[in-house]
């Protein structure tokens, strides 16, 4: 089977992650998974083509695949996508962004060739018009969540038969508890025995990090040796972070890395004890998460978006309301008892080699190209 992969950014964001390491695990199935993404990037690398070939795909780069749509570059792309698929002999076109669907839906009619549109947005798509033009000339959804499919069977009115979930993908070697990282604890001068609570989000102000910084108050005020650190940056890191935090008097317990990538990141929450989450941002399926899981951090979060279908309450973690008195209960209750946050911990390892496996996922999406 042979498979074309769109991917009409390239910027290393969102998906662009997600949708490689799909290429990548479907080759190890025997699957011919090809890689098509923007060749031109406003950035002094792109990274997006480095990284295909750092993980072993060299990425066609015959199309223009702009972010957003471009009459004249999506006319050439057309153009350029039919004279592909009449001298390659592809089976499937696997679509990951808007503008590479609008891109395919045309030339892969031509061609006879069905079309499978990944979503990456927890709760559905949200650009109905834009994508009102796409799905009718679409053969398979694949959905991150059944919270998802239920919106866009019922929007688009999309046969359900023809709709998948498959939950995100993390890679559970790399982010493998048992792994020797960099020591995050150590870089930042937390002690080893402090209760950590860990946070990985860009610092915008619609993220409710107001009851995150309350609801730590109360866990110190409460006696408990917490430490914060929070992985990521944003505009409003000042107004968001900063501010709050200087003025709740945390200063000497909020640790702000900043953004971090490479094994330094895993190294990072391998020092949590718990993983926080509050809401879901321009990654809609939540993958922090997930890599925090599959590093046994069991996980507090909000009920939002898709939230409450990757943690399991009492298992995996809390869900609860986000209010500032719901996260000081639960991590406060994980404070006193370490033994049950290894036990939590332990589970969101298991659920991870189960559920978000990079191989786990390939099989169900080759289980769909079967299908079709």
């Amino acid at each position: 089977m042979r498979v074309l992969h769109l991917f009409s950014n390239s910027k290393w964001t969102g998906p662009a992650e997600p949708a490689l390491n799909l290429c990548v695990a479907l080759r190890r199935l025997g699957v011919e998974a090809d890689f098509a993404c923007a060749p031109r990037s406003k950035a002094p690398v792109n990274k997006v083509v480095e990284t295909a070939r750092d993980r072993g795909i060299e990425p066609l780069l015959r199309l223009r695949l702009n972010k957003y749509k471009h009459p004249i570059d999506n006319l050439l792309d057309t153009w350029e996508l039919n004279r592909i698929l009449k001298t390659s002999r592809y089976d499937i076109i696997h679509c990951h962004l808007d503008n590479d669907h609008r891109v395919a839906v045309g030339p892969a009619r031509k061609a006879g060739i069905p079309v499978v549109r990944s979503n990456y947005e927890g709760e559905g798509f949200t650009h109905i018009k834009r994508l009102s033009e796409f799905l009718p000339h679409t053969a398979w959804l694949i959905e991150p969540s059944e919270m998802a499919l239920e919106h866009d069977a019922t929007t688009f009115s999309f046969p359900r038969a023809r709709m998948t979930v498959v939950p995100g993908a993390v890679d559970v070697e790399r982010f493998d508890p048992s792994r020797e990282v960099p020591d995050g604890r150590k870089w930042l001068g937390i002690s080893p025995n402090a209760y950590v609570v860990g946070i990985v989000a860009r610092m915008q102000t619609h993220r409710r990090f107001e009851d995150f910084w309350q609801a730590i108050r109360i866990l110190c005020d409460a006696g408990t040796d917490a430490h914060v650190i929070v992985v990521g940056r944003g505009t409003n890191q000042e107004q968001v972070g900063m501010e709050p935090v200087r003025s709740l008097g945390l200063e000497d317990r909020v640790h702000f890395p900043g953004y971090i990538e490479g094994e330094n990141y895993v190294g990072m929450l391998r020092a949590f004890d718990v993983n926080v989450y509050l809401v879901p941002g321009s990654d809609g399926t939540c993958r922090a998460v997930r890599e925090a899981l599959a590093m046994a951090k069991p996980a507090v979060v909000a009920d939002r978006g898709m939230l409450r279908e990757i943690v399991q309450h009492g298992e995996t973690g809390y869900v609860c309301d986000g209010s500032p008195q719901s996260l000081y209960s639960h991590l406060h209750a994980l404070s006193q008892d370490r033994a049950l946050c290894r036990r939590m911990g332990h589970a969101a390892r298991e659920r991870a080699l189960r559920r978000y496996s990079l191989e786990s996922q390939a099989q169900a999406v080759q289980a769909v190209y079967a299908a079709l």
